[in-house]
């Protein structure tokens, strides 16, 4: 790599873990007079490959001196990681900079979202170099499903516009989460960058994003700087951290507030984790940055009705059990919204006390039937998703175990081939003793044993050789007649295994 030429000043920007708020990863940028632009590689040339090189030596350096394993994350168009050369060229950068590889991320950058077999087959050989694959949301590529799956990604990018249309409109959270849950379901884990606030912060963390990164967390800033945040350890404000999922949270919606206390001192003896909103709107805002299992709302409450509540909260938190509470019936748009699946069960005013407890205890056992369900669905889609990059790295290693094993049958047979057409005896013994190999010329030499193949040392060679060959190294001479040979012993070991003796005979009769 010394012929690279000297990048310009490159920046790192931190991306840490929602679950236990730990740096993990760095985004590589370029420093520019004014502001610093994503790295992507759009060629092969010496000033894309200088800028790889020395990321990934300081994301080396970094991972050795600390004890860690962190990511680095840039872009590459998939024109530049089909290219034929790339994959020399990158395996050669990272072997340099010791970089393990999976510790490096590219960001597949593509303006389409028909992905070539040749293109997505290049992709995959990659992976098995280690490599790890990201797509941004935004991604066209990412826009089709089928496209997706033929794809070996890893991590899911939601773009900072993506992530700001959260605070913009709560029900951009719904978008978010059905990008969640699909990148979860195709073992994928989720980054959310562009964070710029700690509501946007609570919400993507509340939304089960993997990742996070953005201005709140830290901007692009020098290696210096990063540097100083590992050595104090910097983790997430444990504030933002997504911890134990509280058990059983039940959101109260009511626009009067002494229905909320009745209910809250009702409801409080059941242990559940209560939250309360006087409207729809505030309900929403309370959805979008807190995890709940069951909702109970009236029907009659100014702005928006319950019902309207309730099919905003559905398309937001689908999984919730959601269930009305409310004196006024209005049969056809309750029964509409029941029919729908916005609905799971419609209560009257005034209540039993017994009834609505008994009511509310069964959405609660609703809603962990469904959770079982969706984790063991995760987790069933995770173990098939490594299950098949497993199969794909053995299926590699055994293709590249059969092109040696092709590799060295050729040598062998080239070696023997030359080793018999040699005019000089040459003979091979295993480790007991065998003759395992002699050429015409070694025939020629013990015609009374002749073919040599097959006979112990003891029976064809003559005692100075046969101690010579059972040595397994050293030189002796031999003379056979007028002929004068000088012997020697090549001892032949595999893996630090001995595999026996090969003596070459060189004639100095004419010396």
């Amino acid at each position: 790599m010394d012929s690279l030429a000297i990048p310009p000043a490159l920046h790192y920007q931190p991306r840490y873990d929602c679950r236990d708020g730990a740096l993990v990863g760095a985004k590589l940028y370029v420093a520019r007079p004014e502001r610093s632009d994503n790295v992507v590689l759009t060629a092969l040339d010496d000033a894309c490959l200088a800028r790889l090189h020395s990321a990934c030596r300081q994301v080396a350096d970094w991972n050795a001196h600390h004890g860690l394993d962190l990511i680095l994350t840039l872009g590459a168009t998939l024109e530049v990681l089909a290219t034929p050369t790339f994959r020399q060229a990158l395996n050669g950068l990272i072997l340099d900079a010791r970089l393990d590889a999976h510790s490096l991320e590219l960001n597949i950058i593509t303006r389409t979202g028909e992905i070539p077999d040749e293109q997505a087959a290049a992709l995959h050989h990659l992976k098995r170099c280690g490599v790890r694959f990201a797509i941004s949301a935004a991604s066209p590529a990412n826009a089709r499903l089928a496209w997706l799956r033929r794809l070996p990604v890893d991590c899911l990018e939601v773009p900072a516009a993506l992530v700001q249309d959260v605070t913009a409109d709560p029900e951009g959270v719904a978008i978010i989460r059905a990008l969640v849950t699909r990148a979860h379901k195709m073992g994928q884990r989720v980054s959310a960058k562009g964070i710029a606030d700690r509501h946007t912060a609570g919400v993507l963390v509340a939304s089960d994003c993997d990742f996070v990164q953005g201005p709140l967390l830290g901007g692009p800033m020098t290696a210096e700087a990063f540097g100083a945040l590992l050595a104090a350890g910097e983790r997430l404000n444990p504030e933002l951290i997504r911890g134990p999922r509280p058990d059983r949270t039940l959101l109260l919606v009511d626009d009067e507030e002494n229905i909320l206390n009745a209910l809250r001192r009702l409801l409080r003896r059941d242990g559940y984790t209560l939250l309360t909103a006087s409207s729809g709107q505030q309900a929403l805002d309370l959805l979008a940055t807190h995890p709940v299992d069951v909702i109970v709302s009236d029907q009659r409450m100014p702005g928006m009705t319950g019902v309207e509540f309730l099919r905003k909260a559905k398309d937001m938190v689908p999984d919730t059990v959601r269930m009305v509470l409310s004196g006024y019936t209005e049969l056809q748009s309750v029964t509409d919204a029941i029919n729908e699946g916005s609905i799971y069960k419609f209560l009257t005013k005034p209540w039993d006390d017994a009834m609505l407890r008994a009511n509310i205890d069964e959405a609660f056992h609703r809603k962990a039937l469904v959770d079982e369900n969706l984790r063991l669905d995760a987790e069933l889609h995770r173990a098939n998703a490594e299950l098949a990059r497993i199969n794909e790295r053995l299926a590699a290693l055994l293709a590249e175990r059969e092109r040696q094993l092709d590799v060295d049958e050729s040598a062998l047979h080239l070696t023997q081939a030359a080793l018999a057409a040699l005019p000089a005896p040459v003979l091979g013994t295993d480790p007991g003793g065998m003759i395992a190999f002699a050429n015409a010329a070694a025939d020629k030499l013990f015609p009374a044993h002749a073919p040599l193949i097959g006979l112990g040392v003891d029976e064809a060679l003559p005692p100075d050789l046969r101690d010579l060959a059972l040595r397994g190294e050293g030189a002796t001479d031999y003379r056979d007649g007028a002929r004068h040979f000088h012997v020697v012993a090549h001892p032949l070991h595999a893996v630090g295994t001995c595999r026996g003796t090969l003596l070459s005979f060189t004639d100095r009769s004419g010396a």
